[in-house]
């Protein structure tokens, strides 16, 4: 479904990854500077500088993220304070170009999925920090994506309730949707389920991995 080829970027050296369909990967990495490229890589904001990153979508490879395919959730906040949950949802689904029609329904839904039915008309500005986790994942799965990629999401949280946050993603995965969660936290806890990755582990013999 995805695939890293060799891939070079700033101090990633010769990445290679295939995530699967319906897999739940964890990339664990201390430094969040790797992790964020990582994360710019796979929304397209950033591109290899050697190797080369596919996209399998409908049986056909590409090697920029087909639309819709991937839902990003950002590390930082993108909802605006001043707008309730409700309204910043709407106006990303605008944003995206997604079906507009029973939208109020389709948020609720997303809400209920995400356990953030009680927030709708609070400001974001008002959530918690574990609240805007999750309505930031909200946003990343509006339109039911087949991959959802998490930058980070607990790293600020404490254990309670960054295990809070795991439970969601793991439901998620249930849902047959493709987790990739790039991570720099020691609290989480994510089980046999998933498969791990450490980045520092992948080339032992690679004296230069992070150049």
């Amino acid at each position: 479904m995805i695939v890293f080829n060799n891939v070079c970027k700033d101090r990633i050296k010769n990445f290679t990854l295939f995530v699967k369909a319906g897999e739940l990967v964890c990339i664990n990495e201390e430094d969040k500077g790797i992790l964020n490229t990582l994360f710019k890589l796979l929304n397209g904001q950033a591109e290899p500088d050697k190797g080369v990153i596919r996209y399998l979508d409908k049986g056909v490879y590409s090697r920029r993220p087909p639309r819709n395919f991937i839902g990003f959730v950002h590390k930082e906040n993108l909802l605006l304070p001043e707008r309730t949950l409700e309204e910043n949802l709407a106006y990303i689904m605008q944003v995206r170009d997604l079906e507009m029609r029973n939208h109020q329904v389709m948020i609720r839904r997303i809400l209920e999925i995400v356990d953030l039915q009680h927030c709708s008309h609070k400001k974001a500005g008002e959530l918690l920090k574990h609240q805007l986790v999750r309505a930031n994942i909200a946003q990343g799965i509006l339109n039911y994506p087949p991959v959802l990629v998490l930058e980070d999401p607990c790293s600020e949280l404490d254990e309670l309730n960054a295990q809070g946050i795991i439970r969601l993603i793991k439901r998620l995965n249930q849902f047959s949707m493709t987790i990739i969660l790039l991570n720099s936290s020691r609290k989480i806890l994510l089980g046999k389920d998933a498969r791990q990755i450490r980045m520092k582990e992948i080339y032992p013999e690679r004296k230069d991995y992070y150049g």
